[in-house]
């Protein structure tokens, strides 16, 4: 079954760490290391897809299940980085004083819920929140329009290239290196995958664009969340406003829909010995990494956002190294 589960894979980090570090290092000409960043995340994507054709053919091996041990630790890496980002989100903009493990719990549950339903139950609703999410980002570009000032993206190259390349690498990390969660689910062809990746990356470029265009290079470098912030800005009538709200549901979706993807890849991957047991151990482990260990303290926060595209190269040279073994280990075998 085709399913869009890349798309918001590509999206589900972007809201508070990929889009403050794009416009950290690369400013105004973060566009530019975007658009660069998809070039790259492109390889990626074709990197996993021989990596998938490989370990459908070598199953039972020891490098299969050193691939499924890393596989198995990168889930509960990226479970952790969400339970650190919603609540630092909703406690940051709405319930002030909710406690972090009250804001999670109930999206925690609803994933856990759904994981244990059929794949094509998760399959089915990746295609239909995607209509949604980019009818909600195209609506939002077309009430930003008329806030657009095209001076604030010029000069155009201001930024050092070195700058610029930093910023391509951390999108082509972020947005590409995740995706390779979605190995347990219906494996669709290549070109599907790179064609609902780059439908990703062309709304994201386009909040990208909006975001510099409407508030400027001092600005985006000020807030947290700038691509939420430009949204302060619309007025519908000149008395209707806080709409912005209703764009959160774009991210809620990304990390939920993801979250349950991470979830339902650690609920088959554990052994079936103790599965009672051992499942909601590693759901525990999670909010306790998530809130009691990160969410509690800002630099542990920071350190983390800051290392996390370093922390998925490092991921993904690791898949990149098994898939050489596994290749080399598939030509040994006599035809």
């Amino acid at each position: 079954m085709k399913n869009k589960l890349t798309y918001f894979i590509s999206n589900f980090s972007m809201f508070g760490i990929g889009f403050f570090l794009l416009f950290k290092y690369a400013g105004k000409d973060a566009w530019i290391s975007l658009i660069l960043g998809s070039l790259l995340g492109i390889i990626v994507i074709y990197i996993y897809s021989k990596l998938k054709t490989y370990l459908n053919e070598s199953k039972n091996t020891f490098t299969y299940k050193l691939f499924k041990t890393i596989f198995f630790i990168f889930n509960i890496y990226l479970i952790t980085l969400i339970l650190i980002l919603l609540p630092m989100f909703v406690n940051s903009f709405y319930l002030l004083y909710t406690p972090k493990i009250i804001v999670i719990i109930p999206f925690l549950l609803l994933a856990i819920y759904l994981a244990s339903k059929e794949k094509r139950v998760l399959e089915t609703l990746s295609n239909f929140s995607f209509v949604i999410s980019i009818t909600i980002i195209i609506v939002y570009i077309l009430l930003l329009s008329k806030y657009v000032n095209v001076s604030n993206l010029t000069p155009i190259l201001s930024t050092p290239r070195l700058d610029i390349l930093t910023s391509s690498l951390i999108f082509a990390s972020i947005s590409s290196i995740p995706h390779i969660i979605t190995l347990n689910f219906h494996n669709n062809d290549f070109k599907y995958e790179l064609k609902v990746y780059l439908t990703s990356c062309l709304f994201l470029l386009g909040i990208v664009l909006y975001t510099i265009l409407c508030l400027g290079e001092p600005l985006i470098k000020i807030y947290s969340f700038p691509e939420y912030a430009v949204l302060k800005q619309i007025r519908i009538l000149d008395f209707i406003e806080n709409i912005e709200n209703v764009s959160t549901f774009i991210w809620y979706y990304n990390m939920f829909i993801t979250l349950s993807v991470l979830i339902t890849n650690i609920k088959e991957d554990l052994p079936k010995t103790y599965h009672k047991i051992t499942y909601p151990l590693i759901i525990l482990l999670t909010i306790f990494l998530g809130i009691v260990i990160c969410g509690s303290n800002y630099r542990i926060i920071i350190t983390v956002f800051y290392t996390y595209p370093l922390v998925l190269f490092i991921f993904f040279i690791l898949f990149f190294l098994l898939l050489i073994i596994l290749k080399i280990s598939h030509k040994k075998i006599p035809n």
